[in-house]
């Protein structure tokens, strides 16, 4: 009888193992889909992946049955982020457990629209992603009435914001707090995530939160320094780079000039959008003013191809990788902009496309 019973009981672990995660994806009657996209990842590979090739990401397809879809996981995988893909726009990205049964139910493709069931966390979630949706309702009342004001979108998240802190509040020592903080930035998200308890870091999501954590403590720190760099009295960190026919170029060859530092890469968008108001400053100020472009996180072949595409008319130089000037310039987005004035002094760093930039250096140029 003991046997029989220690059978029973090592039948169930077992079960219990091996059990996988199945999403049931159910359709509207005459979608018009004979199949569904999907990914998933392993949440720890996400946590800790430093590249996409370590994050585990699994893509593949599934069809489409009855107006029905299952996807079902690797129980190996752990707790795994999924995403349903129906169009560019149109998505279901959620979290699960093995041996979770989820139900993403599409209501409508057209205007897209779902429910999502089957766990104590896709609850939470469900209770989280609805402090959005009267304010997804008003930004497309705003965006309906005209462009609307930046000001006015900025009082819409700060709404938001507002919301999910008092959520987090109420629901301090649950797991579902953890999800919540994740939709919080800087300092409100560093507030929050100090003050979860133990059992709120249960959360299956509890890794990819203290990855972000320790990601924005890190921004946040880069962004203090920055600011510190350029508060007008700060020499700018020195550099030699080489320029499109393999000569040195050292930002001490320069000083007497104003000079702007140019980080960039061809695969950036924002970089690009920037160069005809940079060409117009440069072309303004070119008795007095040097800008050195730095390319950044692409091959030379990349890199000199870009020159010659936006016909960049300035000093031109590499940084290849693991060069000590992004952590020294602070540099944590592209475009980043540094003025250095003749002395050889910062006089200002913008990161992102900012026509205020250019606001900035008639100010200085002027003075």
């Amino acid at each position: 009888m003991k046997k029989l019973l220690l059978a029973g009981v090592l039948t169930m672990a077992i079960s219990s193992i091996d059990a996988s995660a199945t999403i049931t994806v159910k359709l509207p009657a005459n979608s018009g889909l004979d199949s569904i996209s999907y990914f998933h990842a392993p949440i720890q590979k996400l946590a800790t992946a430093k590249s996409r090739a370590e994050r585990g990401i699994v893509e593949g397809k599934v069809p489409v049955v009855n107006n029905a879809a299952t996807i079902t996981l690797n129980p190996a995988d752990g707790a795994s982020r999924v995403g349903i893909n129906f169009s560019e726009n149109d998505y279901i990205n959620f979290y699960s457990n093995p041996e979770e049964e989820i139900v993403a139910e599409v209501t409508s493709l057209s205007p897209f629209d779902y429910n999502l069931s089957g766990s104590p966390f896709i609850d939470g979630m469900n209770e989280v992603e609805a402090l959005s949706k009267p304010l997804i309702e008003k930004q497309k009342a705003m965006m309906a009435a005209g462009e609307p004001k930046q000001e006015d979108m900025m009082a819409l998240y700060n709404e938001f914001t507002q919301a999910v802190k008092d959520y987090v509040e109420e629901n301090l020592t649950s797991p579902n707090a953890v999800y919540a903080i994740m939709q919080l930035r800087d300092e409100d998200f560093i507030d929050n995530f100090e003050r979860l308890s133990e059992r709120a870091k249960t959360s299956i999501v509890y890794p990819l939160a203290e990855a972000q954590y320790k990601a924005i403590k890190e921004s946040l720190e880069i962004e203090k320094k920055q600011q510190e760099m350029a508060n007008g009295t700060t020499p700018a960190p020195a550099f030699t780079l080489k320029d499109l026919e393999g000569k040195d170029v050292s930002l001490s060859d320069f000083k007497g000039k104003w000079v702007i530092l140019d980080f960039w890469g061809s695969w950036c968008i924002w970089c690009i959008k920037g160069f005809p108001e940079l060409k117009e400053a440069y072309a303004k100020y070119k008795d007095k003013l040097e800008v050195i472009g730095i390319d950044c996180n692409e091959t030379e072949e990349a890199w000199k191809a870009g020159v010659a595409k936006y016909e960049l008319p300035w000093v031109n130089v590499y940084c290849p990788k693991g060069n000590p000037l992004f952590e020294q310039y602070g540099i944590q987005g592209f475009p980043t902009k540094a003025i250095i004035d003749p002395e050889g002094i910062i006089k200002n760093i913008t990161t992102g496309h900012d026509p205020e930039f250019f606001t900035k250096l008639d100010e200085l140029i002027a003075k």
